[in-house]
């Protein structure tokens, strides 16, 4: 009977997958100061795997998981990090650090081939970056030793390099896909890079060029999932559906719509949009006898902690619920599950600004478009 007992554990643990899996890191580090430090985790799962003093000799490291995939080797030498991704799965991997050249991809050998393709990918990454790289650390160190006579101009020249980063990484990832049109990387990449609201129309045309076995995985379903979301909700196109009712049991009606409305995706729990409250109703006052209106949406699911923060806040504009927390369409379709989040339409629900609209912000932007 306890062998059968022992038998039928070990086959419900295989079942659920709480048998590790292990891998073996062999790592060779290199002009470290003290207390610096390595670490593994998974960005796809939260889990840290190790964290490692480094102690500049030959060090081998056992990690156990329970699931392949994406994660990152971290760096970390004072307050500056430096990370680099590979795919874990069982087997030795084999890895040199310096802290003198951060740029080095530091797997030498690895036992998958999806870690030697990301090892092409930080190769193009050095070739294509390092101009750029560099520029950002000439801008960076003159604007430490900034005076106030110069400080604008040389925070000016940051940003327009920082900005010129931000673009060129994008041109990494494309010019890889192009190489590795059956690599799922390139939609990791593009995840981890989180552009697709400033560059969506980028976005898609790199995801066109990969391979249909890429476009059909599970991560392409879910690529097309987070652009359809996103486009959705670009300026000029049409606001989805506002699903719920007021608290009166009324649904929402575009005729209540005027020449400029602010929309408030929001949570009774939600602390930053409660700091917010006074500055938005003193708002919607001054915009009293204008063509202006405000709609709350909220992703709430109980209906008396809604309505006890909209009367406890004195929340004067239309309110609308379907009481379905995160599980609500408005959730995924107006403000792809961020709170608190504002945008604002016209009196046809034509989206007019959706780009991280900051309450500081809001009111010279209604009134621009008055």
């Amino acid at each position: 009977m306890m062998k059968l007992l022992i038998s039928s554990a070990l086959f419900m643990c295989l079942l659920s997958g709480c048998i590790n899996r292990q891998a073996t890191f062999n790592v060779t580090t290199k002009n470290f100061p003290r207390n610096s430090v390595i670490s593994i985790y998974s960005p796809e799962n939260g889990v840290t795997y190790l964290v490692e003093n480094i102690t500049n000799k030959k060090q081998t490291f056992k990690v156990n998981f329970k699931k392949k995939g994406y994660v990152a080797l971290k760096v970390s030498i004072g307050p500056t990090d430096r990370e680099f991704w590979f795919y874990i799965n069982s087997g030795t991997f084999e890895a040199v650090l310096n802290a003198n050249d951060d740029k080095v991809y530091p797997f030498v050998t690895a036992p998958n081939e999806e870690t030697e393709q990301f090892r092409a990918f930080y190769k193009l990454k050095r070739l294509m970056g390092k101009k750029v790289m560099d520029s950002v650390s000439s801008a960076t160190l003159a604007l430490d030793k900034s005076t106030s006579a110069n400080v604008e101009q040389r925070a000016r020249n940051l940003d327009f390099w920082m900005e010129k980063r931000s673009s060129n990484e994008l041109n990494m990832i494309e010019t890889f896909a192009k190489k590795y049109p059956s690599s799922l990387h390139t939609l990791f990449l593009l995840d981890q890079l989180g552009q697709i609201d400033t560059n969506t129309g980028r976005y898609v045309a790199i995801f066109n060029s990969l391979d249909k076995t890429v476009k059909e995985s599970e991560a392409g379903k879910n690529f097309v999932e987070q652009v359809t979301r996103k486009t959705r909700m670009m300026a000029g196109n049409i606001m989805p559906e506002i699903e719920g009712q007021n608290p009166q049991g009324a649904n929402f009606e575009k005729k209540i719509l005027k020449k400029v409305n602010l929309v408030i995706v929001w949570t009774s729990y939600n602390t930053k949009i409660r700091e917010n409250t006074k500055l938005l109703t003193d708002m919607y006052k001054s915009f009293e006898g204008k063509d202006v209106e405000f709609i709350g949406i909220s992703l709430d699911k109980r209906k008396d902690w809604w309505l006890n923060v909209i009367a406890d806040d004195k929340l004067s504009w239309p309110q609308y619920s379907d009481l379905k927390g995160a599980k609500s369409p408005n959730a995924k379709n107006l403000s792809d599950y961020n709170i608190p989040y504002f945008f604002i339409i016209d009196k046809n629900a034509k989206i007019l600004m959706n780009n991280d609209l900051r309450p500081e912000f809001i009111r010279q932007e209604i009134e621009k478009r008055l």
